[in-house]
C-alpha cells in the first residue's frame, strides 16, 4: 500500500501529548496518527450501524404494535392463539 504525506494542524498541547506519548510507547507519530484515525472510524461506524439497528427495531415493534391495535380479529372473534391451537388439536 502506497502512502501519501498530509500536513495537520493541531494545538500545541495536543502535539506536547503526542511527542510525549510516542516517546515513552516508542512509536512513530505517523504510526499513532494512523491506529487513532483507523479505530475512531471504526468506533463511529460501530455506534452508527448500532443506532441504525436500534431504529429498525423500534420501527418493527411500532409496526406490530399498530397491526395488532388494527386486528379485528378471526372468525368468531377468536384469537391467533385460538385458531392455532384448534388446528393442532385437529391434526
Amino acid at each position: 500500500m502506497s502512502s501519501k504525506k498530509i500536513n495537520i494542524t493541531i494545538p500545541e498541547k495536543n502535539l506536547k501529548e503526542i511527542n510525549n506519548f510516542c516517546s515513552n510507547e516508542k512509536i512513530s507519530k505517523s504510526w499513532l496518527i494512523r491506529e487513532a484515525t483507523s479505530q475512531y472510524i471504526a468506533n463511529i461506524s460501530k455506534k452508527r450501524e448500532l443506532e441504525k439497528k436500534k431504529k429498525d427495531m423500534e420501527w418493527a415493534a411500532k409496526t406490530m404494535k399498530d397491526l395488532r391495535e388494527k386486528n379485528i380479529g378471526f372468525a368468531g372473534g377468536k384469537t391467533g392463539t385460538e385458531v392455532i391451537r384448534e388446528f393442532r388439536e385437529k391434526r
